[in-house]
């Protein structure tokens, strides 16, 4: 490793910094729009153009460094069809894995059991465990940003749509009406999530996602 820090990763300058002094109070929404759009766009092609790999690594610090509500302030908004939205969506099931590993896995694992088909799609060694969920997300977004950006999509939403599954059964096992609508819930959200995320996958492929 080298004894010279390397320089904190930023954030791509269209994100806010030459454009924010534009908005006097709440960002117009066109506006909005066009940074959600301009930033992650510029994000994916920086990273994708880089030659240091320590630049990758950061991108999977990112939320830890700049933190899940700037992103969400200039992503969460954007439909899912979009690569903000898209990246979004794979930011947030990252994030979650990596703060909730063993509630990942324990959803996942169930939903092996009902579409065991998918679990080649999202490349889970088998069986999965916490570390295993952690690294496979990890190479995941690092997929995203370095040229397999439909694999990476396609993959997360596999993700999502076993925990879909799996939730959904564990919801089931629940004794009070409350923790199973709650798990349902959350079931549905992530079956979204990952059909989302798959239908970004197509439109990645076709060229069509921006």
């Amino acid at each position: 490793m080298s004894s010279t820090p390397s320089p904190r990763f930023r954030r791509p300058a269209p994100l806010f910094a030459a454009r924010a002094e534009e908005i006097p109070g709440a960002p117009d929404p066109q506006l909005a729009t066009d940074l959600g759009h301009e930033s992650a766009r510029a994000l994916l092609d920086g990273v994708y153009r880089s030659t240091d790999p320590a630049v990758v690594e950061r991108v999977l610090h990112l939320v830890e460094t700049e933190g899940l509500d700037d992103l969400a302030s200039l992503w969460s908004g954007s439909p899912a069809e979009t690569l903000p939205g898209a990246l979004w969506r794979l930011y947030v099931l990252h994030t979650w894995a990596q703060r909730n590993a063993h509630d990942v896995v324990r959803r996942y694992r169930e939903g092996t059991h009902t579409i065991p088909g998918l679990r080649y799609l999202a490349g889970v060694a088998e069986p999965p465990d916490i570390d295993q969920v952690r690294a496979t997300l990890d190479e995941i977004l690092r997929g995203a940003f370095t040229g397999d950006l439909p694999i990476a999509l396609g993959r997360a939403g596999a993700v999502a749509v076993l925990c879909a599954h799996g939730t959904a059964h564990l919801a089931d096992l629940e004794r009070t009406p409350e923790l199973q609508h709650a798990m349902t819930t959350q079931a549905s959200r992530l079956l979204s999530t990952g059909e989302e995320l798959t239908e970004a996958a197509r439109m990645a492929e076709a060229g069509t996602l921006s």
